[in-house]
């Protein structure tokens, strides 16, 4: 008797102003799927009103689904968001939910990444007696200032975390849809946001690291890691990414804008050119930045030359950069991670890399 292949969903959740990087995720996930990937859907939550003919048509071609029906009922009411946040953020909290009957497992990707490996892979791994899998986040402190540590882990302890503190990022997570619901994991996140909004200034994030207090199946960093610049360039050496995650003010498709460097690492970027070209939307990386952002792209160069002049920069030292790299290392060496203890993730004199597919499995079929 032929089983019926567990049903596996990757989804994003967007506006308006951040669908266009919705859809460069989407088009790499699809890119990087080989014929012998777990089989899955790639879904794009956006409001009905946001998405036009060209967007449902492009999509289409492309095998990527778009689904407007989420309730946003849940969500009203929640206003602690900056500017680069929106209710668009908290759609992860309620996809489980809404998903129901209908998928398994599903991994919920940020609109800020850039996708270098088969993601899909991803959905071999069991998450034990946890509802969730998700990477680290804010493990290894050293290259912030004394004062960044002791705010870090004053947070850490404000949102009912104890030591040792298994913090994780949620741009990338892994959820086995039944756990999560039998946790009510979404009601309870939405609750702690309404009763502690002060706590949550990524509010998905914290409210889900202070239910959960590291109740998670780990992930090695290869699923969720920064790009190179903010961190020593043997971090990718170290940990071969499968996922780079653009996260805070520094995006991939803004050529110019407040705290970008002048010349930072443009292979993202050119990731999106490429992309770009390729769509019905060519103008779009164009229009991401304007000359008062080229302004304060170079007035924020300035700032920075003119605090280290004075001796005033609060940016890691070049020596705790170099101490992450060794503490960095130490960690994907010696820790326990889930990816690597099934056998999706070799690691191999401390470097993790994720494993080639043996080959088409029996009874596998090209999509």
């Amino acid at each position: 008797m032929t089983s019926i292949p567990t049903r596996n969903a990757i989804c994003l959740c967007t506006d308006r102003n951040m669908l266009i990087p919705a859809l460069f995720v989407a088009e790499s996930v699809r890119a990087r799927e080989p014929s012998s990937a777990n089989r899955y859907d790639v879904i794009v939550f956006a409001s009905p009103s946001e998405v036009t003919g060209v967007h449902l048509a492009w999509m289409r071609e492309r095998g990527i689904l778009h689904r407007g029906d989420m309730d946003m009922a849940p969500l009203t009411g929640l206003k602690q968001f900056s500017g680069r946040l929106t209710e668009a953020t908290l759609m992860k909290l309620s996809l489980a939910s809404h998903l129901a009957g209908e998928y398994d497992r599903i991994l919920y990707l940020d609109c800020d990444l850039s996708i270098h490996g088969d993601v899909g892979r991803i959905f071999s791994l069991d998450t034990g007696q946890s509802a969730l899998a998700a990477a680290p986040s804010g493990r290894i402190l050293v290259e912030l200032t004394e004062n960044q540590q002791r705010e870090t882990l004053a947070h850490f302890q404000a949102l009912g975390m104890t030591a040792p503190y298994r913090f994780f990022n949620s741009g990338v997570l892994y959820i086995d849809v039944d756990k999560w619901n039998r946790a009510e994991l979404g009601d309870r996140a939405l609750a702690f946001i309404r009763r502690y909004p002060e706590l949550c200034m990524l509010p998905d994030e914290h409210a889900l690291n202070a239910v959960l207090d590291g109740d998670i199946a780990e992930l090695s960093p290869i699923w969720n890691i920064a790009p190179l610049g903010r961190r020593e360039p043997e971090a990718h050496e170290i940990a071969r990414p499968v996922i780079v995650h653009h996260a805070g003010e520094d995006k991939p498709w803004k050529r110019y804008g407040y705290r970008k460097r002048l010349f930072p690492d443009r292979t993202a970027y050119r990731q999106y050119e490429a992309f770009i070209r390729a769509t019905p939307w060519p103008t779009w990386l164009d229009d991401q930045w304007t000359a008062t952002d080229l302004r304060a792209n170079i007035g924020w160069e300035f700032r920075r030359l003119s605090r280290r002049l004075r001796g005033k920069l609060d940016e890691p030292t070049a020596r705790s950069r170099a101490a992450y790299t060794q503490l960095f290392r130490r960690y994907c060496a010696d820790s326990r991670f889930a990816d690597v203890e099934q056998g999706l993730v070799d690691r191999t004199d401390g470097k993790l890399r994720l494993k080639e597919p043996a080959g088409p499995r029996e009874g596998d079929k090209p999509r």
